[in-house]
């Protein structure tokens, strides 16, 4: 069984991929990353999952048929896709890519940083915020977090090589 952690981690590098599915089903984006993150968290609860491929093929039936419960909560009825659309779009959805030496060693020093860093890490890429608004969140002046942003590139970057460097060697 996957930890929460893995699941958590699993479900953050595929967000694009499943909110874009989900988001395939209530065509408005914003209520599919409202669902992607109630599937995250019941997915977290659930862990119950025996690899990877049968987290995300669940998340994306969970997302699919939340999604679908929310439409018709609110309009009364559900009028898209039709059921073996959303079947063709689902089994033709592409795999996500196998996990490499690169994400694991990146994940492996990422672990490695401050929680300091994580969260700068986490508003910057995973919320996709400008470095404007992780300069107020975090209290700093920008030139600090771009400055705090270069040497973590830097240091990541040297981590990763290092450990594809460790991992090819005898």
């Amino acid at each position: 069984m996957l930890p929460p952690e893995e699941i958590a981690s699993i479900l953050l590098a595929e967000r694009l991929p499943l909110t874009a599915f989900v988001a395939s089903v209530t065509r408005d984006f914003h209520l599919a990353e409202d669902v992607f993150q109630e599937v995250c968290v019941k997915a977290i609860r659930r862990s119950e999952f025996a690899s990877p491929a049968h987290l995300l093929n669940w998340a994306r039936l969970a997302g699919k048929n939340r999604a679908i419960d929310i439409l018709r909560a609110r309009d009364g009825r559900y009028v898209g896709l039709s059921d073996e659309m959303l079947a063709v779009l689902s089994a033709d959805w592409p795999a996500p890519s196998p996990s490499d030496s690169q994400h694991d060693a990146l994940s492996h020093c990422i672990e490695q940083i401050t929680p300091n860093n994580r969260e700068l890490l986490r508003l910057r890429y995973f919320e996709r915020r400008n470095c404007t608004d992780v300069a107020a969140i975090m209290g700093r002046k920008i030139e600090t977090v771009y400055q705090a942003l270069a040497r973590l590139h830097r240091t990541l970057g040297d981590c990763v090589r290092s450990r594809i460097q460790n991992e090819a060697s005898p």
